[in-house]
């Protein structure tokens, strides 16, 4: 029954659906593979970078930049003077505070929260002077109590919000995890601590190239189906043309 769609007549017919069909599988899987390498990219974990300059990633001014999230980075900068003490921090099990100093970054006017070290009480030394740092650029926590006492030294959460009560300059719209700072200036009996983010990778990353590879797909899918119909109608058109005509039967005179 299907022999006729066999023909050289058909073939161009056929030759057009299986070109359709590649094409739209071949693009499918090549935004497949753009989906996967972009969420990839989202969610890598760049801890182990090279450190950048700070003014490569944001300003004072600009927001987190939310793909730089465990960057690290390096500035110079001026201590402005005076510890914030983040309570109920954890190191290795034990309770203690963050110790967090700003630094107003050279060539700015805005100064970088910095997480210098860890300590079991809220009394660390305070530097001053000139320094370099190198930490983790880290972005401030969006949950948590809020501070209830600006007249103490010690805030319950890293948020912005609440070391602006105790910095006396504006403030970057993130934190850098130190990992290096020179001079030490009494960060050495400070416990590091390590950078606490990484990237999140949202549902929605790079959604747009998944729903192209299924539109590829789909479209491959129609050509598919207007082949059957075409190959169906094809049939039938030949099976018409080849029927018996009705022969009108003699009548009596």
């Amino acid at each position: 029954m299907l022999a006729p769609l066999l023909r050289p007549k058909f073939w161009p017919g056929h030759l057009a659906m299986l070109v359709a069909v590649a094409i739209a599988v071949g693009l499918g899987l090549w935004q497949l593979d753009a989906w996967h390498t972009r969420r990839a990219d989202a969610a890598r974990d760049l801890t182990s970078k090279p450190p950048v300059a700070l003014g490569t990633l944001m300003t004072g001014d600009s927001p987190f930049p939310g793909r730089s999230v465990g960057q690290p980075v390096r500035f110079t900068g001026q201590w402005t003077g005076a510890n914030v003490y983040v309570a109920d921090r954890h190191v290795h099990g034990r309770r203690g505070y963050w110790v967090v100093t700003a630094a107003l970054v050279d060539g700015t006017r805005s100064a970088m929260p910095v997480v210098r070290g860890w300590t079991r009480s809220p009394d660390a030394p305070v530097p001053t002077g000139a320094t370099s740092v190198v930490g983790w650029l880290q972005p401030t926590e969006g949950s948590g109590p809020f501070d209830d006492d600006p007249h103490d030294d010690v805030i319950p959460t890293m948020r912005i919000a609440s070391l602006v009560e105790h910095v006396d300059a504006d403030l970057y719209s993130g934190y850098v995890a130190a990992k290096a700072v020179t001079p030490a200036d009494g960060s050495s009996g400070l416990v590091p601590v390590p950078p606490q983010s990484v990237p999140d990778v949202s549902m929605f990353t790079a959604a747009r190239n998944l729903f192209y590879a299924i539109e590829w797909w789909v479209f491959g899918a129609f050509a598919v189906f207007i082949w059957l119909r075409w190959c169906r109608d094809s049939l039938h058109d030949r099976a018409a043309a080849d029927a018996p005509a009705d022969v009108p039967q003699p009548t009596d005179a």
